[in-house]
């Protein structure tokens, strides 16, 4: 596939992803903001707006309205936030692409953003926090962040606080609105049915909708790489225990990791894989199959602009937690010791998975979408699966080995867990 880039006159980059041979088409606006960016009074405000962009723009006025135009031609339609990157797509037929570009562009230039809408959302909004609080394998991933982040814009929870989302109105939405959703802090990728994308309309449509002025809005993309460069990388906090009675403990242990940006991320991605990315992976096979302690056990690797975290999560028997944690940290002691370092045939295997992995969840339109659409926002580059693989395949053993000698260093192990317990049961883990 050969991808196509420009800017519209408004300065909103756009990206073409001709796919051969689907008749199916995902256009995603990917917004340069997340939760990171807020202030403490915002809290929950990325969130919120993307729930808010569903409940009716000027042409489509209410969310019943929005929706029947969606479902009376079969497409699907869905957002998400996380905390450097919002999104918002369209999955639609080809034929109905112009359509979808109308509904996606009227979201993200007029929503109308109303105290009605916004006061039954808030309730909406504080059930899915609690859904959140009661599923303990979800919530622990924000136990950890709020604990190596603390301090950062990183630490505070995607979706905010009963007590954020209680004091939102309408006001507080318009200048996030303004702030962050100007055309030039947005991308816009339609990937998918090749003969369409060709065809010269599709610009003209493209351009149609999405082309506006917006003098009310910031006209330049927002520099949140250089915010978070401001930001302290990792906090000096080392374990968090929420102590709740649950049948299965969630546990995450992991070591301050590498950037977005960093260079040997593709080193990091077969290092995970080997580790706890698979069935055939080192902790898969020593935590549940030789020892029946969990259900789940994988690498957990997140990465953000200037920081990140490596290790394993895991639902183990809180009978056989200390066991289970003791395990899994001698898996990684082993590996950056050197005394099982990573073998040629395990790096050979990784890199045949991730390439199948790869060629495999990009037959989606969705997916290629939100490859090049993430690889612009956050990276500022167009990189191609193609190129991708290649750096892959080009990974040596030793800058594998090396990677987990400089990350897996025994006083630098955060660990939280949710379970039946008090804190002091795990304090010799990380003293």
């Amino acid at each position: 596939m050969k991808q196509m880039q420009f800017k519209l006159a408004n300065n909103l980059s756009v990206i073409l992803v001709p796919m051969p041979g689907v008749k199916s088409i995902t256009s995603l606006v990917l917004g340069n903001t997340g939760s990171r960016f807020e202030t403490k009074a915002q809290w929950g405000l990325a969130h919120f707006f993307e729930h808010m962009v569903f409940k009716g723009t000027k042409k489509y006025p209410t969310p019943m309205s929005l929706a029947t135009t969606l479902d009376s031609v079969g497409a699907q339609s869905n957002a998400f936030t996380s905390k450097e990157y919002t999104g918002y797509y369209i999955k639609s037929a080809s034929r109905h692409l112009d359509l979808a570009l109308d509904v996606l562009a009227e979201m993200m230039f007029a929503p109308l953003l109303k105290d009605e809408d916004i006061e039954r959302e808030r309730g909406v909004i504080v059930e899915e926090i609690n859904m959140y609080l009661d599923t303990p394998m979800q919530y622990i991933g924000n136990v950890f962040e709020q604990m190596i982040y603390a301090g950062s814009g990183l630490e505070h929870d995607i979706i905010g606080t009963k007590k954020s989302i209680a004091q939102f109105q309408s006001a507080d939405f318009r200048k996030f609105l303004r702030q962050w959703y100007g055309p030039a802090n947005l991308t816009l990728v339609v990937a998918g049915d090749a003969q369409v994308l060709r065809q010269p309309q599709t610009v003209k449509q493209i351009e149609s909708h999405f082309g506006v002025s917006l003098p009310s809005r910031q006209n330049q993309r927002q520099p949140t790489q250089t915010l978070a460069a401001q930001e302290p990388a990792f906090s000096q906090k080392r374990m968090q225990v929420v102590q709740k009675k649950t049948e299965q403990t969630h546990l995450i242990l992991a070591w301050p990791g590498i950037s977005l940006a960093d260079s040997r991320r593709y080193a990091l991605s077969l290092l995970a894989t080997i580790m706890g990315g698979n069935m055939s992976s080192r902790l898969f096979t020593e935590v549940r199959e030789k020892r029946g302690l969990c259900y789940y056990v994988r690498s957990d690797v997140d990465q953000y602009h200037n920081t990140g975290s490596f290790g394993a999560s895991a639902g183990v028997d809180p009978h056989r937690v200390h066991q289970a944690v003791e395990v899994i940290i001698d898996q990684f002691n082993q590996l950056a010791s050197g005394q099982k370092p990573i073998t040629a045939a395990e790096l050979n295997r990784a890199q045949e998975y991730l390439t199948g992995n790869i060629t495999l969840s990009l037959e989606d339109s969705r997916s290629l979408a939100q490859w090049f659409g993430l690889k612009d926002i956050l990276l500022h580059q167009t990189e191609t699966p193609t190129e991708v693989l290649k750096k892959l395949k080009a990974v040596k053993l030793t800058s594998v080995n090396q990677l987990a000698q400089e990350l897996i260093q025994p006083d630098a192990m955060r660990l939280a867990l949710i379970g039946p317990f008090k804190a002091e049961e795990f304090r010799s883990y990380v003293s």
